[in-house]
């Protein structure tokens, strides 16, 4: 805490049940191993208030602090905090926006950009701040609707593709930001099942379980868009 070049105030917007709360305890969980939800029950750490634990969801942004490594494992002291999706709470998020460094958007993967998405994607930009889309419940797209892995990764570039056209809707700068995985903006999670990754994460993951032999970076790189097998060269 005593160095400020390590610290990174974050906070984490989306629309009403996209899974924010529970992203913050998958979160805790990772960083305090002793700590095991139960099936039946989600800690909902962030939801202190018990109109807030009785009802499901968030009134009040709550912080959370948490020391947590990047994929080169170098340590940063987070101070996350999870925002109220609720439209009646706006007050709240915008708070949270205005202290942070960086927001996280997440979306839902089988509903897409819903109305407040959009309102606070304008607001995160107006303010000027480095974005991070988070496409959680990817679950969803396979236990739900049951989409074939081709189907399910279109759905996920016109959500991508929606979300960068609304980014160029916003922003009057001609060097605006592209949300791609490929620039390690963009994650995929699934909060109920606690897992979240980018092509990086992914790779690097592969490598250690495989037995790696290849370049990490390159195959990243290989995970998103169209990639084609040349059997003469």
């Amino acid at each position: 805490m005593d160095n400020a070049d390590l610290i990174r105030n974050v906070s984490l917007i989306g629309h009403l049940h996209h899974g924010k709360t529970s992203f913050v305890d998958c979160l805790v969980e990772q960083t305090h191993p002793e700590l095991q939800q139960t099936e039946d029950k989600a800690f909902r750490y962030t939801d202190t208030l018990y109109t807030e634990q009785a009802r499901g969801v968030s009134i009040k942004a709550a912080p959370v602090t948490l020391v947590l490594q990047d994929v080169k494992e170098k340590s940063y002291l987070m101070n996350i905090l999870d925002t109220p999706g609720h439209v009646n709470f706006s007050d709240e998020v915008t708070a949270a926006i205005r202290v942070s460094d960086g927001v996280v958007l997440f979306v839902d993967a089988a509903e897409g950009i819903m109305l407040n998405t959009e309102r606070l994607l304008k607001h995160a930009i107006q303010e000027g701040l480095a974005l991070t889309i988070c496409i959680n419940k990817i679950d969803r797209l396979i236990l739900e609707l049951k989409l074939p892995p081709q189907d399910a990764y279109y759905k996920l570039k016109f959500l991508l593709d929606e979300i960068n056209s609304l980014i160029a809707t916003y922003t009057e700068d001609t060097e605006r930001p592209v949300m791609s995985p490929l620039s390690g903006n963009v994650c995929f999670a699934s909060s109920e099942y606690g897992f979240c990754f980018t092509l990086k994460s992914f790779a690097q993951l592969y490598s250690r379980h495989y037995g790696g032999g290849f370049n990490v970076q390159q195959f990243a790189r290989r995970l998103w868009g169209d990639q084609y097998f040349n059997k003469e060269k």
